[in-house]
């Protein structure tokens, strides 16, 4: 049996489609809120100098994202459904622009689809935000790091005046860092 445009047929495929896609996207806001909590079991981790609760946030991170990528693959299916019902290409059909065209016949699941990529949006934006803090303490800790390397290592550059303990010119070049001095 063929499908007739406008029919029940399709009325009930479209549905049926779009609430699969809201499926999707619960599993999905359920996801990113992991997500959040691990990119800030990161952040304390860092606070702390956690190596290992660092190293277990990231490989959470990871499944978690591997998690997300899947979930995305299941929603494909249904979207290739909708674009088929709706004639348009798959490529055109993003969550904005499916919520768009569905708004007349479906305005209940379309608010239901705009709510949840509105707080995908909201989730997401405070991932990138966490990630970005906890990026920034990595960095500030590289550069304590690189300081601190070169307050003990010496100066990379030796200083043109400098003098032993006998007068004398010292070329720093040669004789290296030292934590102590030579009389010690």
């Amino acid at each position: 049996m063929g499908r007739i445009p406008g029919s029940d047929q399709e009325d009930c495929e479209v549905e049926d489609n779009l609430a699969q896609i809201h499926q999707s996207m619960q599993t999905m806001i359920g996801l990113h809120r992991q997500l959040l909590e691990l990119v800030r079991q990161e952040r304390e981790a860092l606070t702390q100098a956690d190596l290992q609760g660092v190293q277990q946030a990231t490989y959470a991170k990871e499944a978690l994202i591997e998690q997300i990528r899947a979930e995305e693959s299941r929603r494909a299916k249904p979207l290739a459904g909708l674009a088929l019902a709706l004639r348009k290409p798959v490529a055109d059909l993003s969550l904005n622009q499916l919520i768009i065209l569905v708004q007349g016949t479906q305005s209940r699941q379309a608010e239901a689809l705009r709510v949840a990529y509105q707080a995908l949006q909201v989730l997401t934006g405070r991932i990138i935000e966490q990630n970005d803090y906890n990026r920034g303490l990595i960095e500030r800790s590289l550069e304590h790091v690189q300081q601190m390397k070169h307050n003990v290592l010496g100066e990379s550059v030796p200083a043109s005046n400098s003098y032993g303990s006998h007068g004398q010119r010292v070329n720093r070049a040669t004789s290296g860092a030292r934590l102590l001095s030579q009389e010690a």
